[in-house]
Formats: C-alpha cells, structure tokens, sequence
C-alpha cells in the first residue's frame, strides 16, 4: 500500500510544484485526500508516518517558499505543543491527509473577506489611495537608471507581475489611444497566449521606450540566461526563478519608496494583514486607479474592467455565466479604492532620435522584419534587432510567437545577407579581373610603343647601312680603272674584298658606338591588343535561352535557376502532405541537365542556403543534416513533381527526360 501512497504522492508533487495560488493548489489537494480516504485505512497519526517515508514532506519543504503565493504562515509547536513562533509551509503540506472535517476547517480561510469588509479609524472599509502621490513616486521610478527602481516603476504603472515586467511581457502601442497598449506575455495561463489591451498610467510610448532600456541591463540579460539554461523549456519554472532571484531586491525597493514597516505615513497604505508594501500591492493599486479613471459605469462592469486588466479573464472571449467565477480572484485585489481623481500625466522626456542610412536591400529587410514582427514603424525594429544582438542572440525573454517570427526573420534575413554578400564576391572579383585585364593591356601597349622605338631604331639603322654601303661601292668603283685592259692590269680581288669587309665593318661599329648589330632579318609589325571578352549576363536571359545554351556560364545558371524554382514551389504550391521536393543533387540535375560533379560544386557553395530551405521543412538527414549530399526525397513520385517545377516555374524548358516521357 505504501508503494500506491508514493506514486500518488510523486503524481501531486508534479502537479503543484509549480503552481503559485491556493485556487489552483486546493483542486489537486482534495482529489489526494479523497484518494487517502476511500483507498486507505490510515488514522492522522500513522498517516503522517507513511506519508514521510515516502518522501512527502521532503519534496514540498524543498520547493521555494512565498507567502500569498504557494505557502501561508503556520504555527510552530515545541515537543510540550506550545507554540513557539510561525514558520512558512506549502499549501499542500497544510492541506493534505486530512478527513473531510478537517478539510472543511481548513476551507474557511477569511483572507480576502477581512481585507474587504475591514474598516479604518475613519470608518472607511478599504484602502484609500492618494493618486498624486502615487503617479508622483512612479514617475520618479520611471526616469531612474537603476535596474530595480525601474522595474518597480513599469509594475507600479502597468500592474504587471515581475517576472512579465523582466522577461515575459511585451507592450506596442494602440492606435489612436495614448494611454492603452496591447499587451502579450502574462504568467500563469498554462499554455494560452493571449494578447489583450490594458491600460497605463503612463503614456503607452513611454512605458515602451523604459522598458526597452531596461531589457539592455547587464545583470538582466545575464540572469535570464541564467534562468533559460537552468530550466531550459520550462518556462513556469524559469518565470519562477526569475521573482526568487529578484524578488527580495524589488520589494526592497517597493518598500523604501512606497512604504515599509518603518514607514510612519506610506505613499501606499498597507493592505489588511500586512505590515509593509510588496509588488503585488502596487499591482492592486493601479487595477484600482486604472479602473477609476476608464471605466464609467456600474460596480459589476468595473469589476469585469479590473478582471479583464489583471488577466484574470481574456478580454474579447465570450464567456458563460459559470466562468465569470474568475472574477472572484479580482476580489483578492480590490481593497484598493481613491476619492480624487485620476489624471494624464503630461508628456515625460523620452530618448532622442536619430537619422540612420541604410542601404536600399537593408531597407527592404527592415519592412519585411517589421511586418513580420508587427512592428508600429522601423525604429522598433531597429531596437529590436540590437536588443537581439546585445543579448547574443538570447531570444527566451520574448513570447513565444515573436521568438517564432524573429527566427523566420533572422532566416530570411541571414539568406538574402549571404546572397547579398556572393554577389558583392562577385562583383569584387569581375572588379578585380578587370583590373588585372586594364593592367594586362597597359603591359602590352608599353610593350607596342617599345617595339615601336626599336622598329623606328632600326630602320634609321638600315638607312645608315645603306648610305655607307652606297659609299664603299662608290669608293670601290675609283679603284677599278674606267679603261679596263685585263691583258695589262693585274687586280687582286682577294685583296679588296678584304679591304672592303674591313671598311664596312668599321662603318657598323661607329654606328652602333662599339656594339654588335645584327641587321633585323624582317621588320618587326607594331603588336595588336585583342580587346577584352564580353562577359554574357546569364540571369538577364529568358529560360529557352539558357537552357538553349552549352557553355558554362549557361550550366551555372541553369543550375541556379532550378534551385530557385524548387524553393519557391515549395514555398508556394506544395501543401505540405508528402509532396514537397528535398533539393538534392539528382533533383537538380534531373531539373537542370546538368553535369551531376557541376551540381555537387554548386551545392557546396550554397550549402548554407539549401541546408537552411530543407530543414524549414524537416527534409534534412536528421543523422547528418550538415551534409546536404545525404538527402534524398525516398518514397515520392519526384517525376511528377519535377513536371510541375518545369511546367510552372522553368517555362517547360528544364527535365528534358520528364518532357520526353510525358
């Protein structure tokens, strides 16, 4: 039996460690002691024995401990059972392993209804607040640069829980209302995500700009990495952490500025029952002076106002009559109460703004960004986007639907930088080959105009050559008698050939000033330039161009252009029921036509973008999904889904087999 005792105990302890109100501790109480009741034979005393062997007592005495939230002051009883002081224990150990009469004792807590019917030393039941001082202390909060005092300022004027001021929540603003701002990110729904209106005590673009630069603190950023490390995905237990950790520096603050128990008059009158202010005072008060100064109307539609403010209930949802008992809990708040009038505060000092350039493809990410993120304008995403860096890119302080958006963002975003980047590669190494290709021709007109010099040196040269030769043939001709008589004269040929040798030797080397001249066999030609190669925009032709087309710069396209009409049939026309396309190596080269090792360069290249496109749709080799050349599209009819690329999106002109067979 005892082994039944433990799994029931273990199934409560899941159950409520985490919960935070008596409300919702008490349903999972009741069903224990019922099952103690009617499965077990066990009187107070021996319960208690088994109850502790199985560990009951230890699982709850290690839970954090916070009065009014899941634990209440009992007291404490020395071995004769007197009592000796209180001490704090959880609502469970309170509750639990009682019969029905002793249940029922316990049930009659009066908490609530002492605090609404006491009544002052002025005869007034309730708690006066002077609004004045109160927004007069908030503002001041407000306008501070500490981390806590802020904090405090933006629950005192939002009435928000802690850990939705620190982490959770996120106000934007409400068109044409000053003093109202859609609010996402409330604790304690379990689940839902409401998105609602409320109202400020302060202008709604004011409270948005002071928690932003909240959000920037150090410390902040560190402990909600902290938390999100530690309770990775649990996000109650995270919220949780989050007020343990902070809680007592907060109240510390609420407590000097509002009042404590050394206060002699308190801006904030402590409740019934209480000797000094905490956060969840403030949040009463400003449900009490919200509701004073916007809703006009009767008691009950006030108390609908205040629920609807502190989320007690979903504002919009139509609820039946039996769930409006939520609204019991707004009782719990409502001991707060003003004579005097609430007003608006004026306009506070805000941040100044500046002009930023940015380039027209980062302007085009911004809209997109802002549009996905819902954004009011472009500062707001701007200051989204370096809130997102200043946390390194820590989004678990954001609700959930905007870590979803702001991922898909940060996606498209990253993808159209990469593809901006490969084409500024681009364009610096067709930069770079033209300059390497300006310089190749300056060489080579250098080069020309030498050629050129020495040509025109050499053809003053051959002039000189023959103007000596001219006059060696002259002198030699003196020398031969005009009367030739070859029976009287003797001429030794030998000799004056050698004289003339002689001669014209001495003529080129005065030339030539002592170096050795070879005559130029053939008069070099001034050297020709071929002008630079055209370089074919590809992506500006039509499909049947490229696709007409063997040369390589068309094989590149022709693969680019099939990755983008996968993409985009995905994207677009797929409905998600087994019938999108993985980009694979075969699929490309059924697409393109192209050679399957050109393919495989091209994946590497792109391996980011098409790693990326896949798992946005779980394609990827979940055993090795950083290597792309492992996918597959195994158990699709890929012929079919081929044609419809080709037929919708290549103009018909790509998987020439799929064409041949159809």
């Amino acid at each position: 039996m005892s082994k039944a005792v433990q799994e029931q105990v273990e199934q409560l302890f899941q159950a409520t460690k985490d919960l935070q109100s008596l409300e919702e501790i008490k349903p999972h109480c009741e069903e224990f002691n019922e099952w103690i009741n009617t499965n077990t034979n066990y009187n107070i005393k021996s319960l208690g024995t088994v109850l502790s062997k199985v560990g009951f007592y230890k699982k709850f005495n290690s839970l954090p401990l916070e009065q009014g939230k899941n634990a209440e002051l009992a007291p404490k009883h020395d071995a004769q059972g007197k009592v000796t002081g209180n001490q704090l224990k959880h609502y469970v150990l309170l509750l639990c392993g009682l019969n029905k009469k002793q249940w029922e004792e316990r049930n009659e807590t009066t908490r609530v209804s002492d605090r609404l019917t006491n009544v002052d030393e002025d005869g007034n039941t309730g708690i006066e607040i002077d609004p004045d001082a109160y927004l007069e202390v908030t503002e001041k909060l407000l306008a501070s640069d500490d981390p806590h005092e802020l904090a405090v300022g933006l629950i005192a004027a939002t009435g928000r829980r802690p850990h939705e001021i620190l982490a959770r929540g996120q106000f934007t603003p409400v068109d044409g209302e000053s003093y109202q701002a859609w609010f996402e990110g409330q604790g304690k729904k379990r689940g839902a995500k409401p998105v609602f209106k409320i109202s400020t005590l302060f202008g709604a673009s004011y409270i948005i700009e002071r928690l932003a630069h909240l959000r920037k603190d150090a410390n902040l950023k560190e402990l909600l990495k902290e938390v999100s490390s530690e309770f990775s995905g649990d996000i109650t237990a995270q919220n949780k952490a989050i007020e343990d950790k902070r809680g007592n520096s907060l109240r510390r603050v609420v407590q000097k500025y509002f009042g404590g128990k050394d206060s002699n008059e308190p801006v904030l009158n402590f409740r019934h029952g209480q000797e000094q202010n905490d956060c969840k005072a403030l949040r009463a008060a400003c449900a009490s002076l919200v509701t004073e100064r916007d809703c006009k109307g009767s008691l009950g539609a006030k108390m609908y106002f205040a629920a609807c403010f502190l989320g007690h209930i979903t504002p919009g949802d139509k609820l039946s009559d039996s769930e409006l008992e939520h609204v019991v809990t707004t009782l719990g708040y409502s001991d707060y109460y003003t004579t005097k009038p609430v007003g608006f505060p004026g306009d506070l000092p805000r941040e100044k703004l500046a002009n930023v350039r940015v380039k027209s493809s980062d302007l085009e990410a911004i809209r997109y960004l802002q549009g996905q993120l819902e954004a009011p304008n472009h500062q707001s995403v701007v200051s989204a986007l370096i809130e997102s860096y200043n946390k390194g890119l820590d989004t678990a302080t954001l609700p959930e639907s905007a870590q979803q958006k702001l991922a898909q963002s940060e996606a498209q975003v990253i993808q159209l930088q990469e593809s901006n980047n490969q084409l500024e590669a681009q364009v610096k190494q067709l930069q770079e080959a033209n300059n390497q290709l300006e310089a190749q021709v300056r060489q080579l007109q250098e080069a020309n105009n030498q050629l050129e010099a020495q040509v025109k040196q050499l053809q003053e040269t051959n002039n000189q050559l023959e103007s000596a030769n001219n006059q060696l043939q002259q002198e030699k001709d003196a020398l031969v008698p005009s009367a030739p008589q070859p029976q009287t004269v003797t001429l030794d040929v030998t000799e004056l050939d050698s004289w003339l040798e002689k001669k014209v030797i001495e003529m080129v080397s005065k030339l030539t000033l002592g170096g050795a001249l070879s005559a130029p066999a053939t008069i070099a030609t001034t050297a020709k330039v071929a002008p630079p190669k055209e370089e074919i925009d590809w992506q500006a032709k039509t499909d049947a161009e490229v696709w007409g087309s063997k040369t390589a710069g068309a094989a590149v396209e022709k693969i680019r252009r099939s990755y983008l009409a996968i993409c985009l049939y995905n994207d677009t026309v797929a409905t998600g029921d087994g019938d999108r396309l993985a980009i694979t190596n075969q699929a490309l080269r059924d697409l393109s036509g192209c050679n399957g090792l050109l393919i495989r360069d091209w994946i590497e290249q792109h391996k980011d973008e098409i790693i990326s496109h896949n798992a946005k749709f779980g394609m990827e080799n979940k055993k090795d999904p950083s290597n792309p050349a492992s996918y597959a599209n195994k158990g699709k009819d890929t012929d079919k889904i081929l044609l419809l690329i080709n037929d919708e999106f290549l103009s018909g002109e790509g998987f020439k087999a799929g064409t041949k067979a159809k």
